[in-house]
């Protein structure tokens, strides 16, 4: 029979195995969903965050476009508009810290549970994949539709 030592790292091994794979699946996904809605319909576009900021005023011209609505109309659906991309970006905010606390969390758990040299091997792992999403951060790949994003509003 295996020793319980044995059993707990192949758990987490199976457990960080999944975890890096089904982040590589997400990536795929994400990248996949870029190029088939590049224009931001349905999720698509890249996640960046003066496309958050534009939600309002894009959803606004879609409606007052596809519906044609008088200027009555707009006056009145605009704050409607404007009140719930408010309300969307400050949800946003709060689920991406309780995402990055349950992270961490359970990186720090996980770490718990190696050797040292194990716990070394997971920090790389970590610092890398924390370097790659400060990359992407900084330079977002461009939406397949060849129009490169806003740039960010002057301070």
């Amino acid at each position: 029979m295996a020793k319980t030592w044995q059993v707990i790292l192949a758990t987490i091994a199976i457990f960080v195995a999944g975890a890096v794979a089904g982040g590589a699946t997400a990536m795929g996904f994400i990248h996949w969903r870029n190029n088939k809605f590049p224009s931001g319909q349905f999720g698509g576009g890249p996640a960046h965050p003066n496309r958050v900021e534009q939600f309002g005023p894009q959803l606004m011209r879609n409606f007052a476009n596809q519906l044609d609505l008088t200027e009555a109309q707009r006056a009145r659906i605009m704050p409607i508009v404007k009140r719930t991309a408010g309300q969307l970006t400050r949800e946003r905010r709060e689920v991406q810290l309780t995402v990055a606390l349950a992270i961490e969390r359970m990186q720090d758990e996980i770490a718990d549970q190696l050797t040292p040299e194990q716990r070394n091997k997971f920090e790389e792992l970590i610092a890398k994949q924390r370097a790659r999403i400060q990359e992407l951060r900084k330079n977002p790949p461009a939406p397949a539709d060849g129009v490169p994003p806003p740039s960010p509003p002057p301070k």
